[in-house]
């Protein structure tokens, strides 16, 4: 019997090839009956089917949808696309919520409505079924418990809300300002002076050179108000001022800072548990994002594809069904 004994050179170039047509199968992820991949998982066209349907026996969903039923069936592809996702990033981080939880959240939520009994008819109205809701409900919980376990809310503790009040508190300052507008230079430079030594004779002063750019008392501005006409607001003290050619008739406009105030931390908490919820929920996009990515989501051509955005729109390709080629190599093969 004849051994063949093949040169190393001659299988490694084996090997490789052979590994090539496996993954070349593997990423052929394309069966007529799938409507997506997701990393493991599957959609199947039937569980899209019954979706649809499941949503179209709202009669409000059905008469938004009711001439573009190919929409409708994508917006719910992606949703169940973005179920999954969540679903693999609660499992990366061992997030779990219950259908209690839900109830629990979306009582919240309707507690705060003017309306609770028709928010889920005005929901149907723009397309969610109180499924779709409770979907969305159990994301936004999910995505609290992503956060926390990745550490993205780390800014949102009371310790880190104070922080920022402090590296922020001079754009939420209060200004209690006085413009009083003269002749020129010297007479600016003489009111300046009076002010300073004697900030509460301001309207006192104010009253001896009346005209349209002149206020008559102190009036209160932001920092953002401010800024067109000093470089940087927060330079500014009170009890102080300058002057300078702001209108243009030449004259010269004395700017007087009575009374700078600063709202409490209390005050401006909502703002900063917003700021901070918005940066927490970028640093979640990106890393639902991630996971997504590693995913790699496939959606049969037929239900469309995904451009930049994310969103799932009808494919430009055209229908490049592998139905097709499935059906047609089926029907090539004589066994």
């Amino acid at each position: 019997m004849r051994h063949h004994r093949h040169h190393p050179a001659h299988r490694a170039v084996a090997v490789a090839a052979l590994l090539a047509a496996l993954l070349a199968v593997s990423a052929c992820r394309t069966s007529p009956g799938v409507a997506a991949y997701i990393g493991d998982e599957v959609i199947t066209t039937g569980a899209l089917d019954e979706a649809v349907q499941a949503g179209l026996d709202n009669e409000a969903v059905a008469e938004l949808y009711q001439n573009r039923i190919a929409d409708y069936r994508q917006i719910v592809l992606q949703e169940l696309i973005a179920t999954e996702v969540y679903d693999a990033a609660a499992e990366r981080y061992g997030a779990e919520v219950s259908e209690a939880d839900i109830t629990a959240r979306l009582d919240e939520v309707l507690a705060q409505t003017d309306d609770p009994e028709g928010f889920f008819g005005q929901q149907a109205a723009e397309g969610r079924t109180e499924e779709n809701v409770r979907e969305q409900v159990r994301r936004f919980i999910l995505g609290e418990e992503i956060a926390q376990e990745a550490g993205l809310d780390a800014g949102s503790s009371e310790s880190a809300l104070r922080e920022l009040y402090d590296a922020t508190r001079e754009q939420y300052a209060q200004f209690e300002v006085g413009l009083v507008t003269v002749p020129d230079q010297a007479t600016a430079d003489a009111v300046l002076a009076e002010l300073t030594a004697e900030p509460t004779s301001y309207a006192e002063v104010a009253a001896g050179y009346p005209n349209q750019n002149t206020l008559p008392i102190p009036e209160a501005a932001t920092a953002e108000q401010l800024a067109g006409i000093v470089p940087d607001p927060a330079a500014l003290m009170a009890g102080q001022g300058f002057s300078d050619a702001l209108v243009p008739t030449g004259e010269i406009t004395v700017v007087f800072i009575v009374d700078i105030s600063y709202p409490s931390f209390e005050d401006i908490r909502p703002n900063l548990e917003q700021q901070v919820a918005q940066q927490v929920q970028a640093a979640l996009d990106a890393e639902l994002q991630a996971v997504r990515d590693s995913l790699d989501i496939t959606v049969n051509p037929r239900y469309g594809s995904f451009d930049d955005s994310g969103t799932l729109v009808p494919d430009d390709r055209g229908v490049v069904d592998v139905v097709d080629g499935e059906q047609a190599a089926a029907e090539s093969d004589p066994n």
